[in-house]
């Protein structure tokens, strides 16, 4: 590598999350639409990392242009657009419904609204990072969960557009239990709007195959493109950690934090992995699950045997 890319290397997490940072500020400023702001810049921050993963790929044999499933993995990432609405859909109607001071307020205000905004959001990252954290390691512990959330650790390779493959169905459950408590006591709708943000920025990095060098401390304390790689390994022993999305807090707190520099990941993946490769099949995949699985080891014991 020559010295301008390693130098490169160096600038690329700490200056593309801060680019992308106050360029939505600015642009919430002009008073744009901030749904449309967010979408925009979100559209704008994958194909930036996009492209520069051909410039600079941390593994070249990992470039999106040779991954048979970057279709599906845009399809599935607008489908999680319709999965969160859904999920805000459903927030609505439980708060319409239910009886007492949330239904006829819209929340338990709690939320300390005189705070500055910066302080808002850092409390709700706090907040997010808690109740993902624990959604998370549900998805992984419980085996009805999995199915939901397998779709996103079905990849042999990780770049930009793994940040989007989601099922739309845990995209409506993240709404509900990741988003619906900061609603709940009462956070506003710029508060939601800037954790959605930091969500999709830092999601679209640290699934990235874009080369970022960073110190080993700053490894510690965010879910870095390493740290989240290590989470997606193939060896299921070694991926049970790292599972908190801003902050490695509660990781830390919790004893599931495991530093991505003492261990090399050799591939992403899971172990079975019975979901087709064929988009209808894979939105039918967490409702087919026991027939997939059946096939998939019908499949492996042929394979064997012949």
């Amino acid at each position: 590598m020559n010295k301008f890319k390693s130098v490169a290397a160096w600038l690329t997490f700490p200056v593309i999350l801060t680019g992308q940072i106050v360029a939505f500020e600015h642009s919430l400023s002009l008073g744009f639409d901030p749904a449309l702001t967010l979408l925009a810049n979100t559209v704008a921050n994958v194909a930036l990392i996009a492209l520069l993963e051909l410039w600079l790929p941390d593994r070249p044999e990992w470039r999106w242009t040779r991954d048979g499933q970057v279709v599906n993995d845009a399809v599935h990432g607008i489908g999680t657009v319709f999965g969160e609405n859904l999920g805000r859909s459903a927030l609505l109607i439980f708060f319409a419904v239910i009886g007492g001071k949330l239904a006829a307020q819209g929340n338990l205000e709690l939320w300390p609204t005189d705070w500055p905004l910066w302080g808002q959001v850092l409390l709700a990252v706090a907040v997010v990072d808690f109740c993902d954290y624990w959604k998370h390691r549900t998805y992984h512990a419980w085996s009805f969960a999995w199915p939901i959330h397998a779709l996103h650790h079905n990849m042999d390779r990780m770049h930009v557009f793994k940040g989007a493959r989601l099922h739309f169905l845990e995209a409506t459950i993240r709404s509900l239990v990741v988003y619906g408590p900061l609603a709940a006591l009462g956070a506003s709708a710029e508060v939601l709007l800037w954790i959605a943000a930091l969500m999709n920025f830092g999601g679209n990095l640290n699934h990235s195959n874009l080369m970022q060098k960073l110190p080993r401390f700053v490894h510690a304390m965010f879910p870095t493109q390493k740290a989240h790689w290590l989470h997606h390994n193939k060896d299921y022993s070694r991926g049970a950690c790292n599972f908190a999305p801003l902050t490695m807090l509660f990781d830390h707190m919790f004893g599931t934090f495991r530093h991505p520099l003492d261990e090399p990941l050799h591939e992403v993946g899971i172990v079975p992995d019975p979901i087709p490769s064929n988009i209808p099949a894979q939105l039918a995949s967490p409702f087919l699950w026991p027939l997939l699985m059946w096939r998939n080891t019908r499949r492996r014991s042929v394979e064997e045997n012949s």
